[in-house]
Order: C-alpha cells, then structure tokens, then sequence
C-alpha cells in the first residue's frame, strides 16, 4: 500500500475544497439496470447519464481538488477524443486525481505500455495503481480489509449503492483477505450510487469518521 503525506493528498486544498467520488461509469447502459440508476435502460437513456453525470461535476467550484477512486467508463469503441473532452469537462479548471478501479484496468491502453500512463495521457493529473494511505485514512477503489482493533478508516468505492457489512470479507469472493468480520463504521462508500450523485466533499467524510 502506497503513503502518501498532507502535502500529495491536499495539494494546497483545504478539506471544503477536496471532492471524493467514485464509480462514475460514464457509457456503461448496463449500470443503469444493475444500480437501479434513474435513467431508461437504452443507449438513449445512457446518454442522458452521462450528461446528468458531467453536469454534477460542473456544479462544483471551479478551483478544487477532485479525487476519483476509479471505474470512470466502461471499456467500449468509444472514441478517445470524446473520453478526453468528458474528462476536461470535469476538471474545466480544477485538478483530479484518479486511482485505479477494476473497469479501469479493462481500457485500451494501446500504444502506451501501461494504465499510469494511458488515464494521465486522457486528463488525468495524477494516477494511482492501488490504495493509498494518508494518516488513519486509506483510499482505495475496492473495500480493503482493516482490522477492527485499528483507527484505519477506508473511503471506497466499488460497491455501488451496497454498503459494506460486517460480514463483507467472510465471502468466497475475497478469498485473498483474511476471513473475518469486520466493523462497518470504518468503511465510507463514495460511489454516485450510494450518495445519489453527489459528490461528497473531504470536509464531509472527515465529519462523519469524528461521528462514528
């Protein structure tokens, strides 16, 4: 797990000036079925997220940090020039940093020779492999696993509208983490399905993990 100290996570920003998001899934028709999205289930109704999508984004401050925990669209024959544009439209004048999610790893990294590279090359500013530490906060784009004997908080994407349970890595699905239960109240799920697309700011997490 990659450390990373205040001045890489804040970048100058205060926590009303930091956004967290996740699992944009921007071109993805299918997410609309599978997390209930409130949009048609066709290509037409896809369209209209998108744009409902990139329009949330155009509401925040133009000066800000923007972190994206990953699965940012879904790997299809889009055209890179309209990947490019959508992600300029979300940052307009702001940064965002993006750590990878799985759909991620799916994309098209041709001819670069790999993701860090590739998602930098679309707009990113900054591109992560994996989960980052900071202070007792670990971002990450899939739930990892944090003993509850610990002050770790993981801020996460990945499950969608689902919440992580106690009984979240006892499943054949996270054969790699140590079967145990965990505690919930250290887990915050960012995605736009949990939190009704909105885009949740680090002054609000940093809220809820003092209220937990």
């Amino acid at each position: 797990m990659n450390q990373i100290n205040r001045e890489e996570f804040c970048q100058g920003y205060s926590p009303d000036k930091i956004f967290v998001t996740s699992d944009l899934h921007l071109y993805h028709t299918n997410i609309i079925k599978y997390c209930n999205r409130q949009f048609e289930y066709s290509p037409k109704g896809c369209a209209q997220m998108n744009e409902f999508i990139l329009k949330k984004f155009g509401e925040l401050p133009e000066d800000c940090l923007i972190w994206n925990l990953g699965d940012v669209f879904l790997n299809l024959r889009i055209e890179e020039s309209r990947i490019m544009n959508d992600i300029m439209r979300m940052k307009k004048n702001r940064k965002m940093n993006l750590i990878l999610g799985n759909h991620d790893f799916r994309a098209r990294k041709k001819p670069f020779s790999n993701y860090i590279d590739y998602f930098e090359h679309l707009g990113f500013d900054k591109v992560y492999m994996g989960p980052l530490e900071f202070e007792n906060i670990i971002f990450s784009h899939e739930p990892v696993f944090i003993d509850s004997g610990t002050s770790l908080v993981n801020i996460h994407g990945h499950t969608h509208n689902s919440m992580v349970s106690e009984d979240y890595f006892l499943g054949e699905y996270n054969k790699s983490f140590p079967k145990k239960k965990i505690n919930p109240a250290q887990y915050i799920n960012v995605c736009m399905d949990a939190n009704h697309f909105r885009i949740m700011t680090f002054e609000e997490i940093l809220s809820k993990i003092e209220n937990s």
